[in-house]
């Protein structure tokens, strides 16, 4: 093939006003991204002064070097440097824009002094002076003016104790107003190594310790910052936290890219949380029913995606149920309800792939059904609409009636407009153990990829 011309993107000023609106989801992350930005320029200390016209943000750290370098966007330069550094390709600094539409940087960084302005139309030519004219200690000074809305300083503080827990136990400090944000921590900081991604040589550290209350959830950190909670297996009785600074959050930093590390990533922290021991889950003979009924419509659901839906998780019957346990249907759906998940791992068989379905209790704030990687659907029985279907009240009408907006809220959840439960995400994102890269826990094992007509 003859080489051809190839000319640089050209970036026109409208997709400015995108990125600084529409990348980073609230103000809260804009707080949070001027913090990680004056971690990255070595400061140990950040103060914030909020009032109802104005948010100053001040830092003790290196300073601004180069205003040509700094008003660039989209050049993973930070990533360079030594150590960990929570920002990447500089966008962060757009994100302060959702606060108010005047933002002045005062900075000194030891040589010299600068002072500028920035809003959506750009950034205004520096003015230059001696290096304490604007900042009288080395470090950088954030003023926005033109605030966008009030900020609630307690919202702010939460949010700010939550993500930066751990740098904020290590010696960091944040204050706001004066008053210092403390370390939300309600289990032990301490750090160890939990087991090591081989494939991609990358240690994972943290604390995940046995609870009697824990959810199976923890808390997932990126150079020591909290970017998303994950729940690695709700059937077990544990809590706590990891950090993997192999993984790669999304570009508003409340999300992970599931790519190669994270694959392995999941897997193997499903492996480590299989130490610690499993909750019983009472399920009443109604519920049982259900179940099956929903395994039902998943199966038929996924039928031309050849993926097959197994039960799996741990249960008892209820008094009242026990006596129905000599019914041959009931008795078949405790039976598969009682397998072991180790038994029902995902494999391929005849084109088709294993779907675990497990039961979670995780509130209003998690879909009545849904997936988790690697390939778990999990049935959320403390959602509202699951408690309306199933409970017992002869005042809430037949259960017939009652568990149809259930299953039109599944109905949604599974639909090809969906985000929760696509088809595509069902092979992309969470079958990965089928994509032919081979089981991450038995790496010369080798998985034949899944076929053309189900992607």
């Amino acid at each position: 093939m003859a080489q051809i011309s190839m000319y640089p993107h050209e970036v026109g000023r409208d997709l400015i006003p995108e990125l600084a609106t529409h990348v980073y989801g609230s103000q809260l992350d804009s707080f949070r991204e001027a913090v990680s930005n004056a971690f990255d320029e070595c400061s140990k200390q950040v103060a914030l002064a909020i009032t109802k016209d104005r948010i100053v943000i001040e830092d003790w750290g290196s300073g601004i070097k180069d205003y040509d370098k700094f008003r660039k966007f989209g050049q993973a330069s930070k990533k360079s440097r030594k150590g960990e550094i929570i920002g990447e390709k500089g966008l962060g600094k757009l994100s302060l824009l959702n606060l108010g539409s005047t933002v002045c940087f005062e900075t000194n960084n030891g040589s010299i002094g600068m002072k500028f302005y920035m809003t959506l139309a750009g950034f205004s030519k520096p003015e230059y002076n001696k290096a304490s004219s604007f900042v009288s200690h080395k470090g950088t000074r954030i003023t926005i003016t033109k605030l966008a809305n009030a900020v609630d300083t307690r919202e702010v503080t939460s949010h700010l104790r939550k993500v930066f827990s751990l740098r904020l136990v290590r010696g960091a400090s944040i204050s706001i107003n004066g008053e210092p944000v403390k370390p939300r921590f309600t289990f032990d900081p301490k750090e160890m190594v939990l087991f090591r991604l081989s494939r991609h040589n990358v240690d994972v550290t943290g604390n995940v310790r046995f609870s009697e209350d824990g959810k199976g959830a923890v808390d997932v950190y990126i150079d020591h910052v909290f970017v998303t909670s994950l729940e690695v297996d709700t059937r077990r009785k544990f809590e706590g936290w990891v950090n993997c600074n192999g993984l790669t959050p999304e570009t508003s930093r409340n999300n992970i890219i599931q790519n190669e590390v994270y694959k392995e990533f999941s897997t193997r922290l499903r492996h480590y949380a299989s130490k610690f021991p499993l909750r019983e889950i009472a399920i009443e003979e109604q519920n049982l029913i259900l179940s099956r009924e929903l395994n039902t419509l998943l199966k038929n659901y996924l039928k031309d995606m050849k993926v097959n839906v197994k039960s799996g998780f741990n249960i008892k019957l209820s008094s009242r149920s026990a006596e129905l346990k000599k019914s041959r249907t009931v008795t078949e759906a405790f039976n598969q309800a009682r397998r072991p998940l180790e038994k029902t791992s995902s494999k391929r068989l005849d084109n088709t792939i294993n779907v675990r379905w497990e039961y979670a209790d995780l509130g209003n704030e998690k879909e009545p059904i849904y997936f988790v990687p690697p390939n778990i659907i999990y049935c959320n029985t403390s959602s509202d609409l699951y408690r309306f279907a199933v409970g017992r009240n002869r005042y809430y009408g037949p259960i017939w009636i009652r568990i149809l907006p259930y299953l039109s809220r599944i109905a949604v959840t599974m639909s090809k407009g969906s985000s929760k439960l696509r088809p595509e995400d069902t092979e992309k994102r969470f079958m990965y153990i089928c994509h032919g890269k081979g089981d991450p826990l038995d790496p010369g094992k080798p998985t034949p990829k899944i076929a053309d007509s189900i992607m």
